[in-house]
């Protein structure tokens, strides 16, 4: 259903990945002694092959390379994640939607996909599975202004601040994230009355984040919308 909307998203994660690709910390090899390393032997080492592909635009040699390396560690979301990269840069949309997919649902940790996947739900106007995706965007600590400029998206609207406040309602550590970074992004009157319906649902919020929060909006001229929110007896941690 939000698989076209995926589709749509890949452009944007190829120009990221080639960026990602250069610094990422959780490379296993450097990136010529991975090239040296025969096709027979992959191991670890076609991880490091299929993001060097990736970057360098290599579509078709990117593909055997995700393939290849599935097929020896098939479980982390990430390398779900470079195939649908590559399939994408070879015009499979389908397959990339597919793989992307699953890669958002198996590790909130990987943020590429929670982030395509949040913009897809968002444009097809999938608020709950919006929520899920930026709320687990946001635990990462990750792509901070993709995160932000997401969460804005979906407070902006009645039925995406019901479905973020619900994300908070429940169980969870997260929720600080949101609101040091991404609630400045959001307008002060979305972020309020979306914090105040998750109040009202029963959210455990640390005081002393929303007690920053409030102050910043009164600073800036919204101590309406910081009352919908703001805590009593609330100390600074």
């Amino acid at each position: 259903m939000i698989g076209r909307a995926i589709w749509f998203t890949l452009l944007t994660l190829l120009a990221l990945l080639a960026t990602v690709a250069q610094v990422d910390r959780r490379s296993r090899y450097d990136g010529e002694l991975a090239s040296l390393v025969p096709s027979a032997y992959v191991g670890f080492a076609s991880e490091q092959r299929t993001r060097q592909a990736l970057a360098q635009g290599y579509g078709e040699r990117a593909l055997a390379e995700a393939q290849r390396l599935l097929r020896y560690r098939p479980l982390p979301a990430n390398h779900l994640t470079m195939l649908a990269l590559a399939e994408g840069m070879q015009s499979n949309a389908a397959s990339a939607t597919a793989a992307l997919e699953v890669a958002a649902a198996r590790s909130w940790r990987d943020p590429l996909p929670q982030a395509a996947s949040a913009q897809a739900a968002l444009t097809q106007g999938e608020h709950t599975i919006a929520a899920q995706r930026v709320s687990a965007l946001l635990a990462t600590g990750e792509l901070p202004d993709r995160a932000g400029e997401l969460f804005a998206r979906l407070v902006a609207s009645p039925e995406g601040r019901e479905a973020m406040a619900a994300r908070y309602a429940a169980p969870g550590h997260w929720q600080a994230n949101s609101l040091t970074g991404a609630a400045l992004v959001a307008r002060p009157p979305d972020i309020a009355r979306a914090l105040e319906l998750a109040l009202e649902m029963g959210a455990e919020l640390p005081c002393d984040r929303l007690l920053r929060l409030a102050e910043d909006f009164v600073r800036r001229g919204y101590a309406k919308d910081a009352s919908r929110f703001q805590p009593v007896n609330c100390t600074r941690r």
